[in-house]
């Protein structure tokens, strides 16, 4: 049974590594037993083909329910990343007619798509905190995890303040806007002149601009999604500390002994 090294690794890639190593010998044992590989195909199969409800194929424990509650966090906060990168990538292409979706309406979409992600991704993060510090209830690290957990509560924070103040005024305020997208707008207008001359210059400007400014937000995104790797890194850099021990092995709260 060969796990995962965890040497090499650093940040949210060493975290799932070290929870599917600690998963490793449930899922080897399972495919080892004729029976239990049987039961496991036949969920799947009626996963894929939506055939009823799992059903679970043994007793679930305490550390089995918090073993999955960590894959369920890892994943979303792995899936808002990703949403991130699909953002920036969306934002490269624009495969509509522009009698259906303009080009800056397109644009401005994926920067508010981006905001919220960020908005998403700050909720995740607290929220794990939150769902540590609630299952060592009465254990004896307790305090220890609590003061890790709220320093590591005002680093996010603090470090994603302004994107989330950006996002929340315009979800609460006011539609988000900045020079470069009313301009576009403006810019726009005078393509639907009712002269042919001047429809043809400020299309030809439209497109100049509209590409120069899908350029800046993409570099801007790019640099949102660079730091907030950098961030969640840093994140579960201190994280792994109260989930595992030293070797990698994961350190489950007191109160769950089986």
């Amino acid at each position: 049974m060969r796990k995962l090294k965890l040497s090499s690794l650093k940040g949210l890639d060493k975290f799932q590594a070290a929870l599917m190593n600690d998963g490793l010998p449930a899922m080897v044992g399972w495919l080892k037993s004729k029976k239990k590989a049987d039961l496991l195909m036949m969920e799947v199969h009626k996963h894929i083909f939506e055939l009823g409800p799992p059903t679970p194929p043994e007793k679930r424990t305490g550390r089995s329910n918090y073993y999955q509650l960590l894959t369920y966090y890892l994943a979303e906060i792995q899936t808002t990343l990703d949403t991130m990168r699909d953002i920036e990538f969306y934002m490269g292409r624009f495969p509509y007619s522009e009698e259906k979706v303009a080009k800056h309406r397109h644009l401005i979409f994926h920067v508010q798509a981006f905001l919220n992600e960020l908005y998403i991704l700050q909720q995740r993060l607290l929220g794990f905190l939150k769902f540590i510090e609630r299952q060592h209830r009465k254990d004896t690290r307790l305090d220890n995890i609590k003061v890790v957990c709220e320093a590591l509560r005002g680093f996010v924070t603090e470090s994603m303040k302004k994107g989330v103040a950006i996002r929340g005024s315009h979800v609460h305020g006011w539609r988000l806007s900045d020079n470069d997208h009313d301009r576009l707008i403006g810019i726009s207008l005078y393509t639907k002149m009712p002269n042919e001359e001047i429809q043809e210059v400020f299309t030809a400007y439209y497109d100049s601009e509209y590409k120069k400014i899908r350029r800046r937000r993409r570099e801007w995104v790019a640099s949102g999604i660079g730091v907030s790797h950098e961030l969640v890194d840093a994140f579960f850099d201190e994280l792994f500390k109260l989930v595992f021990d030293d070797n990698g092995s994961m350190v489950y709260p007191s109160r769950l002994k089986f």
